[in-house]
């Protein structure tokens, strides 16, 4: 079992090894991504985006995402589960991990 990730970088890394395109530049910048906090656990983040994919003025949504051994990442909950403010996606990242700090 692996003991998680220690920096964003190490898991964008990951995930670009298995050749997919989550952190790729074309694709931030179409659906706006920014990473919003360091890694929780070893294996999950908050990350946000616009809420309508392309559309920078549609406003900005929160998700928690989680990364597996390998360096796939999903969001917690799928696609529609999505938050109004970066603390409400770090909360539901404490309810999976227990983890508060």
């Amino acid at each position: 079992m692996s003991n998680g990730f220690a920096s964003i970088e190490d898991i964008k890394a990951a995930n670009r090894a298995l050749g997919h395109s989550w952190f790729d530049n074309g694709t931030t910048a179409y659906h706006g991504s920014r990473i919003e906090s360091e890694v929780i656990d070893g294996f999950y983040f908050v990350e946000s985006s616009f809420s309508v994919a392309g559309d920078d003025s549609s406003g900005r949504i929160y998700r928690a995402v989680a990364a597996s051994p390998n360096g796939e990442l999903l969001y917690l909950g799928g696609s529609q589960d999505q938050y109004a403010t970066a603390d409400e996606a770090l909360t539901r990242i404490h309810a999976v991990t227990g983890n508060r700090s």
